[in-house]
């Protein structure tokens, strides 16, 4: 059943690229945004460079789309967190991508750094959608959480659609590579910089 699901998935997303010139592309990419941020497996990431490879004209409206749905999306997720509190946790290791370990290992990072793992989650290679849901069940105020929601993915989509308007396929296999270990450094950075 779940190699059936991750066909459909996979199916769907080569569809999305393949209407990439089309006007409904952007309707498109704000739905994976939005789903990526709550459940979907795969990042929304390359959907969104090969957005821009095909439309460089379009790279900053195609990064605000792509920020937006994300954010929204996180929002849901935090919702679904606020109001089902730990019993979503249950729910979510029954996902053959999610492990109870991963969920508590945020759970955990939560609690001892608040709004900054928010943007970690946002920005670096973390779980967003567990970092949403879990934002919701330690109350992290929904403001702060949008906020910084707001500024990691939107930094980080910026990075990728610039890159991609820049450098074409190049930047598209740059990002497929070391797009993670460049957001994971710059994370690191950014907490070493927050503590010291």
């Amino acid at each position: 059943m779940y190699s059936n699901i991750k066909n459909y998935i996979k199916l769907t997303f080569e569809k999305a690229l393949f209407n990439s010139k089309k006007r409904i592309a952007k309707y498109i990419l704000f739905f994976f945004a939005v789903i990526e941020s709550i459940i979907f497996p795969i990042p929304v990431d390359p959907l969104l460079a090969f957005m821009v490879l095909a439309e460089k004209k379009k790279f900053f409206n195609l990064t605000i789309i792509c920020t937006m749905g994300s954010v929204f999306g996180g929002m849901i997720g935090w919702l679904i967190g606020h109001y089902f509190g730990n019993d979503i946790q249950n729910l979510f290791i029954l996902i053959p991508w999610i492990t109870e370990e991963m969920f508590l290992k945020v759970l955990s990072a939560h609690n001892e750094h608040g709004n900054l793992i928010v943007f970690l989650g946002a920005f670096t290679p973390l779980p967003f959608k567990i970092i949403c849901v879990s934002s919701g069940i330690f109350g992290i105020e929904l403001i702060n959480f949008t906020i910084m929601a707001f500024i990691g993915r939107g930094l980080r989509f910026f990075i990728i659609s610039t890159l991609v308007k820049n450098y074409g396929e190049q930047a598209i296999k740059f990002v497929n590579e070391r797009l993670f270990l460049i957001t994971t450094l710059i994370g690191v950075i950014i907490i070493l910089m927050f503590y010291f």
